[in-house]
């Protein structure tokens, strides 16, 4: 739901599901989320459960983390998808398979680990974890991350081959590791009308494979740059909001105006 809500923000342009996007991933944040281990709970009513959170958890925390991100471009959802990512590996894993187990080995009540390998009603863990780990490869910079991705999609090859159709988000992520990824990095102050413009021109195509970053001349751009140092060089043009429309961040010229950044899209 929060990917929902972030996503409707950047669609409608609405604050309002930013907002409802935002208290929601604060809510967990604070109530079902252990900073001292980077650790999540699996629910709260009247208070956050004693039950550790399952492989799921995590995926779809992360993937509503990334969302927010792209639909706010604060940081702090970065950083802490990043931290939970490195949770999830340590907890969920399979060193030797590859693809995540439901549930972690800290529970000795359970005798035998399994791994979802069907995308019904929510998508599995691992499909989920497979798009986050695409995604954070690109914003981090991180092969092992990517590595990680093709081996969590290697992991599900027979039942892939054999009944495609249970699982339809590992084929989506099947599909991104294959293509050549794209990157849209806007330079210039979120809340200025100019920068809004370009992103409103972004979010009218549908960009499959596809990250949105920011580079604000702060805070969020100097996050960034720690391992994409080709961002620092990506600046307003003329005290103009620009667009750098990049391909594994081989970038184009920017542009400065939604009109030619539509060229650059529907190319």
């Amino acid at each position: 739901m929060i990917s929902a809500f972030a996503r409707a923000a950047q669609i409608l342009e609405d604050r309002n599901y930013r907002a409802c996007a935002t208290r929601a991933a604060e809510f967990i944040r604070q109530n079902s989320y252990r900073a001292n281990d980077a650790s999540l709970r699996r629910s709260y009513r009247d208070g956050p459960a004693e039950i550790d959170g399952f492989a799921d958890d995590y995926a779809f925390y992360i993937r509503g983390l990334l969302d927010l991100y792209e639909a706010s471009f604060d940081v702090k959802w970065l950083r802490l998808a990043e931290k939970l990512q490195a949770t999830q590996e340590s907890l969920f894993w399979d060193e030797k398979g590859g693809g995540y187990f439901s549930n972690s080995a800290a529970d000795a009540n359970i005798l035998l680990r399994l791994k979802e390998d069907n995308d019904n009603a929510e998508p599995a863990a691992s499909s989920v974890a497979a798009s986050n780990l695409l995604r954070l490869s690109q914003i981090r910079s991180d092969e092992k991350l990517r590595t990680r991705a093709e081996r969590t999609i290697a992991a599900f090859a027979l039942p892939l081959q054999h009944f495609p159709s249970a699982l339809p988000q590992m084929l989506v992520e099947l599909d991104d590791s294959l293509t050549t990824s794209r990157q849209i990095v806007i330079a210039g102050k979120h809340d200025q009308e100019d920068t809004r413009a370009l992103l409103r021109e972004v979010h009218q195509h549908f960009l499959p494979n596809t990250i949105v970053l920011l580079a604000d001349g702060g805070e969020g751009q100097e996050f960034l740059a720690e391992k994409l140092p080709e961002i620092r060089a990506m600046k307003t043009l003329s005290a103009s909001a620009a667009a750098y429309v990049c391909e594994n961040f081989t970038c184009k010229s920017p542009v400065i105006s939604p009109h030619e950044l539509r060229k650059l899209l529907a190319r």
